[in-house]
């Protein structure tokens, strides 16, 4: 039996983290970037946790990504190139949203788009 192994390559690094279920640190993805998903509260920014934030490809519709703001009011995710509608899917108790419900965003290798939302929270 004969074993293929990847050394040195983008590609390789890439097949590999996904043979073991994780990526590798420094390791880009050709054709994937990532986007930021920023929620603050106030004049003075401050972070709301707990936001619930559905991705999804423009042209589909269907959410390929769940994600939630940590205790800093960000997370990154990424995503394969493409264009994404970013959208508020739970706000956490004591908290409205005070913007539209989604942005769309363009991700792009090497560009980290924020799709930021803007919360009033008693």
């Amino acid at each position: 039996m004969r074993r293929t192994m990847f050394v040195g390559s983008v590609v390789g690094v890439a097949m590999l983290a996904a043979m073991v279920g994780g990526a590798v640190a420094g390791a880009r993805v050709p054709g994937e970037g990532a986007v930021k998903v920023q929620a603050v509260t106030g004049l003075d920014r401050l972070p709301v946790t707990g936001v619930e934030v559905g991705v999804m490809p423009c042209a589909t519709g269907a959410v390929s990504a769940t994600v939630t703001t940590g205790g800093d009011g960000t997370v990154t995710r990424s995503l394969p190139e493409g264009c994404y509608r970013v959208e508020v899917t739970a706000v956490p108790s004591g908290c409205q949203l005070a913007d539209p419900t989604h942005v769309q965003v363009a991700v792009v290798p090497g560009v980290t788009p924020v799709a930021e939302f803007r919360f009033r929270c008693a």
